[in-house]
């Protein structure tokens, strides 16, 4: 197929009439090269199209100085596709918007991207500090418990120790009583272990004696008799009731005396 031939105009991409004068095309190419640096981002596109005004700019001068070149002559074969979209300004800001649009797009998608990294970091972050609180106010909860708990505890000892202080007053004098019958009850003890067996030897011959004498013609004695009995009896279970009664009031001493030492 062959290839159709596009015509572009120099004075229609400056934006100039086509008598303008040398300084008219000079402003004209200023006042377009300051609007494209201000609306094309894209720095590649923008050094094009100033390269295409530049071009233009360059010929329209030499047309003003040489006059050799007709004013319909102006006209050039097959321009750049750049030169087509400088033409018609719709198209060059159409560029720049579609440019700055797909742009934007990809950026807004970055971010998105990114902002969607960062708002599940965040939520992360922010679950592991409500664990992180969690866990500090049930330590805290613990610690303030622990703490009531020996308050409470201190608090009952020393209601405990107002309350037996009295007790313990008149516990003194109980152990100091108590430890001078034990020491006589251990004295009395010794005693009655040589005691027991002289009235046990007493009691037997008394008795004897008394039924040798009913046996020789004599009236007996029942008295006699009875207290024999109860003597012999009597020295038996002394000693036995004596050390009883040690012990008892010996685990009685010794829980006086831890009750108030």
């Amino acid at each position: 197929m062959e290839r159709r031939e596009e015509m572009t105009d120099y004075y229609k991409i400056l934006d100039v009439e086509r008598d303008a004068s040398k300084e008219e095309i000079k402003k004209a190419y200023e006042k377009q090269t300051e609007k494209l640096k201000k609306e094309v981002v894209n720095e590649k596109r923008l050094n094009q199209f100033l390269k295409i005004i530049d071009e233009a700019y360059d010929a329209l001068n030499s047309i003003e100085e040489n006059q050799s070149i007709n004013e319909n002559r102006t006209l050039i074969m097959n321009p750049p596709e750049d030169q087509k979209e400088l033409e018609d300004n719709n198209s060059i800001n159409y560029t720049d918007r579609s440019y700055s649009k797909s742009k934007g797009r990809s950026s807004s998608r970055k971010k998105n991207g990114f902002t969607g990294k960062v708002v599940s970091q965040d939520k992360d972050k922010k679950s592991k500090d409500k664990k992180s609180k969690i866990n500090e106010n049930k330590e805290e909860q613990l610690t303030k418990r622990k703490v009531t708990e020996k308050r409470s505890k201190s608090d009952t000892k020393s209601i405990l120790k107002l309350i037996k202080l009295p007790f313990k007053i008149l516990a003194l004098p109980i152990i100091a009583v108590l430890s001078i019958i034990i020491a006589l009850l251990q004295i009395i003890n010794i005693i009655s272990w040589i005691a027991t067996k002289l009235l046990i030897v007493g009691s037997i011959s008394a008795g004897a004696i008394h039924l040798y004498q009913v046996k020789m013609g004599q009236t007996m004695n029942y008295n006699i008799l009875i207290l024999a009995v109860s003597v012999l009896l009597a020295s038996f279970f002394l000693p036995y009731i004596l050390e009883f009664v040690l012990k008892v009031l010996k685990t009685l001493n010794d829980t006086l005396k831890s009750f108030v030492f």
